[in-house]
């Protein structure tokens, strides 16, 4: 993405709502599938946030993947040291090295092949291995903020899902999320669509006001309760899957 969201990125990502509620997400769909992980790999690590504040289950070895010089320098500000300048697309580990490997919008960048990063994801992961993914959910949505961050696409959940089957993987689970909020943003990015940008495009990534960011974490909450009840919409900001890597069966 653009080499000055990640600096964006690093100021906000410990605290900010949204990625708050991504990593509570991962942390509970992952308490519901395995009791213990021993090897984990974000791919596309980003600036280290989710390296540094998620907590897997049995707290497994974390490494992490990315391609941005940008992003690994402020990794390495949080403490992180088991880290590789690579591509997505060419994991540097032995086949069935990790028992978990995140993908949070990373599937969705420009110059990323979606078959190749999961035909590698599926490689690096062991057998019975879960996969977690995020991406941006509903083309129609492009704005400015997919312009700062170098979306080249969005998608639809079933699009995922395909993608996910076609690649090896067994899905576990799929569902939007960000739906509560979703009218709100879509009406938002419609509105500025037809702004005539002064300078380079921004994203949506920034430091919330305390109230703004307590009433929207409040709302992701709420939706996580009412999923857990039953409540999945057809609509949100995000597709999230998880997936495993199925175990082969023996020779009869």
């Amino acid at each position: 993405m653009n080499p000055r969201e990640y600096e964006v990125l690093f100021r906000v990502e410990d605290r900010h709502w949204w990625f708050d509620g991504v990593r509570r997400e991962i942390e509970a769909e992952l308490a519901r599938a395995r009791p213990v992980f021993s090897r984990w790999l974000d791919a596309g690590s980003g600036t280290g946030g989710l390296l540094a504040n998620l907590r897997p289950p049995g707290s497994p070895a974390a490494y992490g993947v990315e391609v941005s010089p940008d992003g690994l320098a402020f990794s390495r500000l949080r403490g992180l040291t088991r880290l590789s300048r690579a591509s997505v697309m060419e994991l540097p580990f032995p086949q069935g090295t990790f028992d978990l490997v995140t993908s949070i919008d990373v599937l969705c960048h420009r110059g990323v092949e979606e078959d190749r990063v999961l035909a590698e994801t599926h490689r690096c992961l062991r057998e019975g291995g879960l996969l977690v993914l995020q991406v941006p959910a509903f083309d129609s949505l492009r704005g400015e903020h997919d312009e700062a961050v170098w979306t080249n696409r969005r998608y639809r959940k079933r699009e995922v899902e395909r993608m996910i089957s076609s690649a090896g993987f067994r899905l576990l689970r799929s569902f939007y999320r960000n739906s509560i909020l979703f009218p709100a943003a879509a009406l938002r990015r419609l509105l500025l669509r037809g702004r005539a940008l002064e300078g380079e495009a921004r994203s949506d990534v920034a430091p919330a006001p305390p109230a703004l960011d307590r009433l929207c974490g409040a709302i992701l909450r709420l939706e996580e309760r009412l999923r857990r009840a039953g409540f999945s919409p057809p609509f949100g900001l995000s597709v999230f899957c998880l997936a495993e890597k199925p175990a082969r069966e023996l020779p009869r």
